[in-house]
């Protein structure tokens, strides 16, 4: 059976750099890391993630090997 961990990481959207490219930048770096994305919380959605300002939740799970 599989076993997995969990951990929610916020993330702050800065003016700098697109919604888009924050996010993709962040999972990347997760990814590197094992961590997936399971799921984003926050009052946000595909279509209005560009113009979305503050930040968001995001729940990110990995395979735990034993």
């Amino acid at each position: 059976m599989k076993k997995y961990e969990y951990k929610i990481h916020y993330l702050k959207l800065e003016t700098v750099k697109s919604n888009e490219q924050q996010i993709l930048d962040t999972l990347n770096q997760f990814g590197s890391e094992g961590w997936r994305l399971n799921r984003l919380y926050g009052e946000v959605g595909l279509r209005s993630l560009s113009s979305w300002k503050g930040g968001l939740n995001m729940l990110l799970e990995r395979e735990i090997t034993e």
